[in-house]
């Protein structure tokens, strides 16, 4: 069962933030500000190699299908 991430979760660890952008993006139990904390903790990461590329392309598309930039 995965770990569940309280509200407000200002706060994540960098491995909650992995699994977060791995697996849980789709999740309407993560608050969205959860959700953008993760994407930003993992895209300034110094190597992406727990990160597969094809899960970094679907971060980046949900944030733009969630945002008007």
């Amino acid at each position: 069962m995965p770990s569940l991430i309280p509200f407000p979760s200002h706060h994540i660890t960098l491995a909650e933030a992995c699994m977060i952008v791995r697996d849980r993006m789709e999740d309407d139990s993560i608050p969205i500000p959860t959700k953008v904390l993760a994407i930003e903790m993992v895209a300034r990461m110094e190597t992406h190699n727990s990160i597969r590329k094809d899960d970094l392309v679907a971060a980046l598309r949900w944030l733009f299908d969630h945002y008007d930039f």
